[in-house]
């Protein structure tokens, strides 16, 4: 599978053909809504109430031990009970009147939601590397780079919580979903955007930045992951970066990493070409 990365400068391009890739933080994401927590208190107790009456399956509970490893890592404060080791107990436990407080619960939601959201970092890709928005937005109009990753996903294999360290599909929606007790409810606090985004065909891994190697500087940190350079395969220049430009970048990628190819984007009857230099 080939995913693209949009970058504006070239010290983004040597960092990631060397095989360092950075993880943002929430606070410098450009979407608003990240991470934003919702819960609808209808749809909650909806869910609720099914799930007391129909109860767990085997998935179910591999769902929630999933969901105890994540809290583990990101929320491990907000952890007040355990994940059940049988279906017999997980229905037990949904019983329980501490689930029919809804005020609790969302308090208890939000700080959870809070507390992931300071320690996870995203790093996000697209499907597409002729996107014109996406040139426009992420790479300097054209002035920056668009980076090829060929089987990264071999290079994130998860960790067993379902949601970490593994590349997945961001889901679009016109009405974002909030988080219920149904399986899986908790990739929507990760992988769904509004559906006005839409036009990014974004992918993204999510990771525990206590994974990542800190750089301290003077300004701020930056968290980083070194993976098999390899997994880089093309550097793509934007149609407005000069020839003087490409030259002399073309000559450095080489240096750094010798397997990558490097072509120009450039504009064709309104679409977006890629051709060999």
């Amino acid at each position: 599978m080939n995913l693209y990365k949009y970058v504006s400068s070239e010290d983004a391009v040597k960092n990631i053909i060397d095989g360092k890739i950075k993880f943002a933080t929430l606070e410098s994401l450009n979407d608003p809504t990240e991470l934003l927590p919702r819960i609808y208190e209808d749809e909650l107790l909806k869910s609720l109430e099914d799930k007391r009456k129909n109860g767990y399956n085997h998935e179910d509970l591999e769902d929630l031990n999933n969901q105890e490893r994540l809290f583990g890592k990101l929320s491990p404060e907000t952890m007040v009970i355990s994940a059940p080791k049988s279906i017999e107990q997980a229905n037990s436990i949904v019983k329980l009147s501490v689930y029919d407080n809804v005020d609790y619960l969302k308090k208890m939601f939000d700080k959870t939601v809070e507390l992931m959201s300071s320690r996870c970092g995203i790093f996000c890709i697209s499907t597409r590397n002729n996107s014109l928005p996406m040139w426009a937005h992420y790479a300097n109009n054209a002035s920056g780079f668009v980076i090829e990753f060929e089987d990264l996903e071999n290079e994130f294999l998860g960790d067993g919580t379902g949601i970490l360290n593994q590349i997945k599909d961001v889901d679009y929606k016109l009405v974002r979903s909030g988080v219920t007790f149904e399986r899986g409810s908790y990739h929507s606090v990760f992988f769904e955007k509004d559906k006005d985004w839409g036009y990014e065909s974004e992918k993204r891994i999510v990771v525990d930045l206590a994974s990542c190697t800190t750089l301290q500087f003077e300004n701020g940190k930056l968290f980083i992951k070194e993976i098999d350079k390899r997994r880089i395969s093309k550097v793509i220049f934007g149609w407005k970066v000069t020839g003087k430009k490409i030259e002399k970048l073309s000559k450095e990628i080489k240096e750094i990493n010798p397997n990558i190819e490097t072509v120009a984007a450039t504009i064709k009857n309104g679409f977006i070409e890629i051709k060999s230099l």
